[in-house]
């Protein structure tokens, strides 16, 4: 699917269907749709010599000029012939609404304007080529439609950008200049087509600062992440502009004030580099961890974005001695009884489907709220552990929620390669104080989706053995990444612990023997989704209020 930009700047707010018809937009609009589009051949009419950019043009300005000669002769025309030109007007707006549409606002100049003003002008540009489409179309009727159907016309997102000076590493101080989201407005549903659909293999750090040359800094936008404590920067090139929009579901998207925010940044994202051939890495340039993923028709996929930023949180939360959790926390509550029980597993262990399961059962008897759903921190304090979460948002597969979950979150999901294999959404869930907020460790399972067993939770009786099998991380690989079979990743999580085996090993140590000490079972949930996708994770779920009415 391909991306089309749009100045909002200069579009005055009463823009006329013959001021967009003569706009450079339009025309570079309409060579695009003729260099793309493979179905029409040349055709039989008295309007037009061919199907070219320019000859269009000149007939859709007769008509809103009202020319009297084309006006005759589009009434005279047999009825397939007016057919033909009414699908051609058809043809050209489903391609413009195929398209993913990005309006933007530059805030940085002298008509600075609110973010309210912003969504009126966003919401004005679809009126504008409704009001277009619809001029052209009856005109070639001949009278009004009976039925209409309010479609998004305008752009898909408008973001609203401001150039202010990033405070970021002096190797990167070709990127200081690069306009950062100040706000963003989705237009549902909003729908990303990726070449990729799936992750392959594992960030590692490598000795090799991008320079300034392998960033195209003017085609580049940025938005601030907020993860627990921390601040991260994401720059992305404009071919990945769906990324950025699916980020701002993901996680917590905060304006950059560089008055006051002066504290460096840990952690950035550069995506779309000029360095073809590398794989995604990372590097440290003094205390800040600077992720690279390189312009790799391999590499477009959301989820090396997303898993990269976790990558760059999880090494920052090693280095403060914090122990990284691969995999979901969620909330069960009844009555006055609370538990946190959480959840360690890879892609495909059975997590989400497991929580899925649970909401679908019980939700009318207890009330059950997600902490983190895909990556969270362990913290050790005097009077036992606890968790805190990183996203906002959940990038779970289509399949694996009920079925009408996703139709009735489609006001504010993204979706990702809804027509292939491993179709996602990224669906916000919660408040960024949820995943703030230190939340005691009341349970902490292995989510096992390959054991053919009727047992559901198996608790751990000594802490040698549960250490050895969290630390194996074993799981049947499910077609969300490029592994196959029954594969083993280090404590579940190639997001940081993988990289740094040899200090998280000592972390778990003392964060078991903590929680074995403080009586708060250990266990292994078997969720079965290898063996059964359907019904396998209703076990799991039973099995999980099971152990909320023990504790």
């Amino acid at each position: 699917m391909s991306n089309y930009t749009v100045s909002l700047n200069s579009i005055p707010d009463d823009l006329t269907p013959y001021e967009i018809l003569k706009s450079e937009d339009f025309f570079n609009f309409l060579k695009q749709y003729y260099r793309k589009s493979k179905r029409f051949e040349q055709p039989n009419s008295s309007f037009f010599h061919d199907y070219e950019a320019k000859s269009i043009r000149s007939f859709f300005k007769r008509i809103l000029q009202k020319d009297e000669e084309t006006l005759k002769r589009i009434k005279n025309l047999p009825k397939h012939k007016q057919d033909e030109l009414l699908n051609l007007v058809d043809s050209l707006y489903d391609y413009w609404r195929r398209l993913n549409r990005y309006v933007f606002f530059d805030n940085s100049s002298d008509k600075k304007i609110s973010h309210q003003e912003f969504i009126h002008k966003f919401n004005q540009f679809a009126d504008h080529i409704i009001t277009f489409y619809r001029t052209i179309y009856e005109t070639i009727l001949g009278r009004e439609q009976t039925i209409y159907r309010v479609l998004p016309s305008g752009g898909n997102a408008g973001i609203l950008l401001n150039k202010k000076e990033l405070q970021v590493p002096e190797s990167l101080n070709y990127l200081k200049s690069v306009p950062v989201l100040e706000s963003l407005v989705t237009q549902p549903p909003f729908i990303i087509k990726t070449k990729e659909n799936k992750r392959k293999g594992i960030f590692f750090e490598l000795d090799k600062p991008i320079t300034a040359e392998q960033l195209d800094q003017e085609n580049c936008y940025a938005l601030c992440i907020n993860i627990f404590d921390t601040r991260g920067l994401v720059i992305i090139h404009k071919d990945y502009l769906g990324f950025l929009v699916a980020l701002g579901n993901l996680f917590q998207v905060e304006p950059y004030d560089c008055d006051s925010d002066k504290k460096p940044f840990e952690f950035i994202l550069l995506f779309g580099t000029e360095n073809s051939g590398d794989k995604c890495y990372y590097y440290k340039d003094k205390n800040t961890y600077i992720g690279v993923c390189p312009k790799e028709a391999k590499i477009d996929y959301f989820g090396y974005a997303k898993k990269m930023i976790l990558t760059l949180f999880n090494l920052v939360m090693i280095d403060r001695k914090l122990l990284p959790i691969h995999g979901a926390g969620i909330r069960i509550r009844r009555g006055d009884k609370t538990k946190n029980l959480f959840f360690l597993g890879d892609s495909g262990a059975g997590k989400s489907e497991t929580l899925e399961a649970i909401r679908l059962l019980y939700k009318k008897k207890y009330q059950v709220e997600t902490i983190f759903d895909d990556m969270g921190t362990f913290h050790l304090l005097k009077d036992g552990v606890y968790a805190t979460g990183t996203e906002i948002g959940a990038f779970v597969r289509l399949d694996d929620l009920d079925q009408g979950y996703s139709l009735r979150s489609a006001d504010r999901a993204v979706y990702l390669n809804i027509d292939e294999d491993n179709s996602r959404v990224v669906i916000p869930i919660e408040d960024f104080e949820m995943t703030y907020t230190l939340h005691k460790v009341d349970a902490f399972l292995l989510a096992d989706n390959y054991t053919d067993t009727v047992k559901g939770i198996e608790i751990y009786k000594d802490v040698e053995t549960a250490i050895r099998d969290f630390e194996k991380g074993e799981r049947v690989a499910l077609n969300t990444t490029n592994e196959k079979g029954l594969v083993s990743t280090y404590f579940a999580n190639p997001f940081g612990p993988l990289q740094r085996k040899e200090q998280v090993h000592s972390y778990i140590n003392k964060y078991f023997n903590k929680l074995f000490d403080d009586h708060i079972p250990i266990g292994k949930l078997y969720t079965r989704l290898s063996l059964d996708r359907k019904k396998g994770p209703y076990q799991g779920a039973e099995s999980l209020i099971g152990l909320f009415e023990k504790l």
